[in-house]
């Protein structure tokens, strides 16, 4: 064992057991690995501390700091100037569950995802659509879902939509205008992570929950605009399997529409030096029928303030010409 010089046998004694230092902060102290300290200790007959007698911190204390708080062992160490493996052993010692790596570091409550299927499919469209989702970390228990948009209604929408599951933090408006939105979610949000570009057969296969699906798609993806004198409504994606699948099961509902249709524009070069990567699908349906049909579809669950406005201004556009034309059966 390598001998420090200048560490003394009183002065060794008179910090580990008077002053109640640790043997880390011994260490650091004189610039010297915690091993030898400990060799010292032995060496110099140092009656060793039983681990964790010393340090008083009353159970109200720790179970608020540690289980309300939910302050890491760390943090706590730090506030009392002692070893985290001092607090560690108060924190088994009080019976007192362990927090994991991963949930050491959830700070804000959490509630669990409700379970409801329309609520689950809506979000599995708003999020195909308008959303990056990820953990942290392979091993974490946080799922983060984040978006920049300088549309102040859809920051709403999305706080609104996870601010009953979690914290939600949004950031002031940049120089171009946007704003980045972040909630933090528990795992029971897994099934938003590996979004692929198939919708589940569970949503396909069930009317009302295709409906939420594409009501969660629209408020993301959709728009309602009126060209020409004429109502339209248009869902835009640069995926054009997901396109391909509403498309599909659209007709099999009797509404009719165009099959999705490309910009070309793989590869432009815009005026600020972005070159797209890919092309951007669309489709769209201007029939007063089918533009009432698909309305009833996913009116209901449509979220978006703005878009469900401009859905409106569309249905009154209908509503005029076909009190013109009078050849539209209206519910």
């Amino acid at each position: 064992m390598r001998k420090i010089t200048g560490i003394l046998r009183s002065d060794l004694k008179k910090l580990y057991l008077e002053n109640k230092m640790s043997t880390y902060q011994i260490a650091k102290y004189y610039k010297c690995s915690q091993a030898t300290i400990w060799g010292l200790l032995h060496e110099y007959s140092i009656l060793l501390r039983r681990p964790g007698n010393y340090l008083e911190i009353p159970y109200s204390t720790l179970k608020e700091l540690y289980i309300d708080k939910k302050m890491s062992s760390r943090k706590i160490a730090k506030i009392y100037n002692c070893a985290y493996s001092t607090i560690d052993r108060k924190i088994k010692n009080y019976g007192f569950k362990v927090r994991n790596r991963a949930q050491s570091r959830v700070i804000y409550p959490r509630r669990s995802f409700s379970g409801d299927l329309l609520e689950k499919a809506y979000l599995i469209g708003f999020s195909m659509g308008d959303l990056r989702i990820r953990k942290i970390y392979k091993n974490s228990e946080t799922i983060v879902v984040d978006c920049a948009s300088t549309k102040s209604h859809q920051i709403k929408l999305i706080e609104n939509l996870f601010k009953p599951y979690g914290r939600v933090w949004v950031s002031k408006i940049d120089k171009k205008g946007k704003r980045q939105i972040q909630a933090q979610l528990n795992l029971s949000f897994h099934f938003l992570l590996n979004l692929d570009s198939n919708i589940d057969y569970w949503i396909l296969n069930n009317k009302n929950y295709f409906s939420a699906f594409l009501g969660g798609f629209t408020d993301a993806e959709g728009s309602f605009f009126i060209s020409s004198g004429k109502a339209f409504y248009s869902l835009g994606n640069y995926d054009k399997r997901i396109l391909n699948q509403i498309y599909k099961k659209l007709i099999e509902l009797g509404i009719y529409c165009s099959k999705p249709r490309s910009d070309n524009l793989k590869g432009y070069r815009d005026n600020q030096g972005y070159i797209r990567k890919q092309n951007y699908w669309s489709l769209r349906i201007n029939r007063k029928q089918n533009l009432i049909q698909i309305f009833e579809l996913f009116g209901p669950y449509l979220k978006h303030e703005k878009k469900r406005v401009d859905m409106d201004k569309v249905k009154m556009n209908i509503m005029e010409r076909n009190k013109e034309f009078k050849n539209l059966q209206m519910p």
